[in-house]
């Protein structure tokens, strides 16, 4: 009860809360499209969590649910009257809403002008994009369904941000189906509508975005050992002593409202990488999230399982991203090749190190560029020197190695026969977390899944996104676009957990677990 009692009092309203609002007096000037001859009310309702198909990986590492930090500032209400060929619409903003009763559910209920009729569709949307908004209110009630249900073109911050002076949410959100119908009396006055003992209607809605969050072992004095197998005994080799993290390959399309499977628009949800992945990957993915590293908060994974809706809460940021899945109707076996490094969201995680040895001289320095040599894991000051003994060598600039790990792995267990994970599908509505449990081996010098895009000068958030090539002179990078999830390489060892929102959320090894 304190959780919840902290979010009454902030007036946030999340998931496994209901929320009502608003009195006319409260709508702003833009007219419904018909005046009406009734009025109705609106009840809105933020589900505890989704419910998806057994094939769906919403459950994959499923750990309960995180009432969120949401923070309402309009709701759009359309209904949509296909008998008369009209739309009533209604916008309601923050100023309506008065208190959330312990029923999770704001009062009073909005109240709207409605034409009457039977069978009236009832169209909810929460934070709404301006550009969708326009959308829908220009469909006309017989193209209305098919507008809401169609795709929108938009990155996940057009339609989450964070608000850093309040810690707070301001996310877009829909119906979760289109089977909210509503059977309009007329006469009935604007004080029965908001009672709700005529013409009220409850619509449950859901956040068009998923959320991404990464936590790391505590560790003393904030560093963390590095091993590497060095003639058949485990030898720790450097010092981790910075871990950052942000997220890649979101969507750039999604369904206003979600579909029953939860399948994401076309090209992303066909799409397998190929030779032209680099040019491809720009047109149908958003990179914009790797502008934006976030230091790891430290925390026990058991901790974590209790108190990461807190850590949540208190996070200093937030990783939105746009589903993206592939495949939905398969078992994890059957939709194995539809998923590759190349189409699927992941984390990258950038760790600064600093070597135990360089040149075989103790080293208690700043990170630095070292060479590590591919056959006896030492690190060299020069490429030269790593290479004289003939084994290959990896340069990592500056003391800083990645890793890429993805946001929904079905399991972490592989097997020859199970090279788990073989699916990460993201959908709507759910908080993915991963734990670093440890560094079992180093990570790799740059991560080829970022191919860069494009700035825009005359917009400050919106800024350029270097691409990571590889090094020619380096050993093959294992991360390749084209590969599958899960590879015959390992170096990472990782925890991961996804909350509904619904969680999940999972423990991972660096260097042991990485895919």
């Amino acid at each position: 009860m304190r959780k919840f009692s902290k979010l009454f009092l902030a007036t946030v309203v999340a998931l496994g809360m209901g929320f009502t609002a608003c009195n006319s007096d409260d709508v702003p000037t833009a007219p419904s499209s018909v005046d009406g001859d009734s009025w109705a009310s609106i009840t809105v309702k933020f589900p505890a969590g989704a419910t998806l198909k057994a094939s769906l990986p919403g459950d994959y590492n499923e750990k309960g649910t995180y009432t969120g930090r949401d923070v309402i500032e309009t709701v759009d209400v359309f209904l949509v009257n296909a008998g008369t060929g009209t739309v009533n619409y209604n916008s309601f903003t923050k100023s309506s809403f008065e208190s959330i009763n312990t029923d999770g559910v704001l009062k009073p209920n909005l109240a709207l002008t409605a034409t009457a009729g039977e069978n009236i569709k009832v169209y909810a949307v929460i934070n709404g994009n301006g550009d969708i908004l326009n959308t829908l209110k220009g469909a006309g009630a017989a193209g209305f369904a098919a507008a809401f249900a169609g795709e929108a073109t938009k990155n996940a911050a057009d339609v989450a941000t964070f608000i850093s002076a309040d810690k707070k949410e301001k996310i877009m959100m829909t119906n979760d189906k289109d089977d909210y119908t509503i059977n309009v009396v007329s006469g009935i006055t604007k004080d029965d509508a908001i009672a709700g003992t005529a013409n009220h209607v409850q619509v449950n809605v859901d956040r068009v975005v998923s959320r991404a969050m990464l936590t790391v072992e505590t560790a003393a004095d904030s560093k963390w050992p590095v091993k590497a197998t060095i003639g058949g005994t485990e030898t720790e080799i450097a010092t981790v002593t910075g871990v950052t993290y942000a997220v890649g390959q979101s969507n750039k399309k999604f369904y206003i409202m979600k579909k029953s499977d939860y399948q994401v628009p076309a090209p992303v949800y066909t799409y397998t990488p190929g030779a032209d992945w680099a040019t491809e990957a720009n047109t149908m993915f958003d990179y914009s999230g790797l502008a934006s590293f976030t230091e790891v908060t430290q925390y026990t994974y058991e901790a974590a399982l209790t108190g990461l809706p807190d850590l949540l809460d208190a996070e200093a940021t937030s990783k939105f991203v746009l589903p993206v899945n592939h495949a939905v109707d398969k078992t994890p076996t059957e939709a194995r090749t539809s998923y590759k490094k190349g189409n699927t969201s992941y984390m990258e995680i950038r760790a600064t190190f600093v070597p135990l040895k360089i040149d075989g001289n103790d080293y208690d320095g700043e990170p630095k560029t070292v060479y590590l040599g591919a056959n006896d894991s030492k690190f060299y000051s020069t490429r030269e020197l790593a290479e004289a003994e003939g084994q290959q060598a990896t340069e990592y600039k500056d003391g800083v190695m990645k890793y890429v790990i993805w946001l929904n792995p079905n399991s972490l267990v592989a097997t020859p026969d199970e090279p788990n994970p073989m699916v990460s599908p993201t959908v709507r509505n759910q908080v993915y977390h991963a734990h670093i449990n440890a560094f079992t081996a180093m990570g790799v010098p740059n991560n080829p899944l970022n191919p860069g895009q494009p700035g825009d000068p005359d917009d400050p958030d919106n800024p350029e996104i270097p691409g990571d090539p590889d090094d020619p002179n380096n050993p093959k990078n294992p991360i390749d676009p084209e590969d599958p999830l899960k590879t015959d390489v390992t170096y990472l060892s990782v925890s991961v957990k996804v909350l509904p929102w619904t969680m999940h959320s999972y423990g991972i090894n660096l260097g042991e677990d990485i895919y």
